[in-house]
């Protein structure tokens, strides 16, 4: 049992710090830690003040991005016990108390104090293969989304300077299209350079499977097409810029995957064990489960991930369809929700199930997401037992879609 719970505000040079003597219910004062090792040494000199006995603290850290990790990963290291605040809960509850103001000082005595409360995450540090794949996870999801940003740009250029571009490729970011763009950034450009060189390009970038028909074709487009011709200019170089971006930030996922899959080998799972989903998506719910046996229960692990209902009950009121509550893990929600898709198209058992829920009058993206309930399900019995997915178990005669 803690006898001192100590809050920290995190910052990016400098964190806050408060202690709360749970036997006197008093607070010291707040004093800084500086982000260096020399800080970290000297804030738990001041701990041992308290106690020599590092079991005598609870510290309290708000989930703030990257910058407290160093200290997270200090104190751990050190034997201390460091749970995870919820920025949004300690928010309400120093709104609670009575402080309109927000500083960092207030922050970290406020944190002290709500420590009493329950439902912290308890925060360790995770096997290293897991860590690294965390990482390289998390940036390919950025990376894939910095994508599809980039290719939205091009897409409008497109439309505002070659329209007819996007009814040839119908696919913007293969390497046919963006060899095109890059080399000939717009529909003069693809005139002046003639069939012969439109048809090499088309060539390499294609690997033999487009040529001649395909760089008559995109003259013909360029030669009769409604785009404003005004701004070609500007518009060229925006469109080369971005197909050079995106053909590095091709390669630069491609090389991310590569990663992935090498640290995913080290793993003791295998893609088949699971009734869907390829090595990076499976390698995205292992990494940010972590430890699967910090769950203890089903219920547990789905509101980790925040895949279940955010109840709303009043008085005689009970909403019958409350909302999907999103407070959980942003990534493992969005592969979640595309592995339904998948498993919907390509599992039998999965099918058969969202036909049959079809047939009954249920509304398709409600069952889309009791389809990911129940791939979470089998994804926790997986990682708890180790036992591979069976696609084939019945129960009463229908697929068990929720067992392993």
């Amino acid at each position: 049992m803690a006898k001192y719970h100590v809050g920290v505000d995190i910052g990016k040079q400098t964190h806050k710090a408060c202690i709360r003597n749970l036997g006197q219910d008093s607070y010291s004062g707040v004093f800084s830690i500086d982000v260096s090792r020399q800080g970290f040494e000297k804030f738990t000199r001041t701990l041992e003040k308290h106690s020599i006995n590092k079991v005598d603290f609870l510290v309290g850290i708000e989930a703030t991005g990257n910058y407290g990790s160093t200290l997270v990963y200090f104190l751990i290291s050190q034997g201390y016990k460091v749970v995870e605040i919820n920025p949004y809960r300690a928010d309400n509850y120093r709104k609670a108390q009575g402080k309109k103001a927000k500083t960092d000082r207030i922050d970290a005595r406020s944190l002290a104090g709500f420590l009493s409360m329950e439902g912290h995450k308890a925060l360790s540090i995770p096997d290293p293969i897991i860590d690294n794949l965390r990482e390289l996870t998390r940036f390919r999801a950025d990376l894939v989304k910095d994508r599809g940003t980039l290719l939205n740009q091009l897409h409008n250029v497109l439309t505002t300077l070659f329209p007819e571009f996007a009814g040839i490729f119908s696919k913007l970011d293969s390497a046919t299209s963006l060899a095109i763009l890059t080399a000939f950034p717009g529909p003069e450009y693809i005139q002046i350079a003639g069939e012969d060189k439109v048809s090499e390009v088309l060539r390499c970038s294609s690997r033999g499977r487009f040529g001649k028909d395909l760089a008559l074709s995109l003259i013909s487009a360029a030669q009769n097409s409604i785009g404003i011709m005004q701004r070609e200019s500007a518009l060229a170089v925006k469109l080369s810029i971005l197909g050079e971006r995106l053909i590095s930030l091709k390669l630069a996922v491609e090389r991310v995957e590569k990663e992935i899959n090498e640290l995913f080998r080290k793993l003791p799972y295998n893609p088949e064990d699971f009734p869907v989903g390829d090595v990076t998506s499976i390698a995205t719910i292992i990494s940010e489960v972590e430890d699967i046996n910090r769950f203890s229960t089903i219920k547990q692990f789905l509101s980790h991930f925040g895949w279940c209902p955010k109840s709303c009950q009043t008085g005689t009121y009970n909403q019958e369809h409350p909302r999907m509550s999103h407070a959980g893990n942003k990534y493992v929600r969005r592969i979640i929700w595309m592995l339904s898709i998948v498993a919907i198209k390509n599992v039998t058992c999965y099918r058969d199930y969202f036909l049959r829920r079809v047939a009954e009058g249920k509304a398709k993206m409600d069952i889309i997401v009791a389809i990911g309930r129940k791939l979470l399900s089998v994804f926790y019995a997986i990682l708890k037992t180790g036992i591979p997915f069976n696609p084939n178990l019945k129960v009463n005669g229908r697929y068990a879609l929720a067992r392993h």
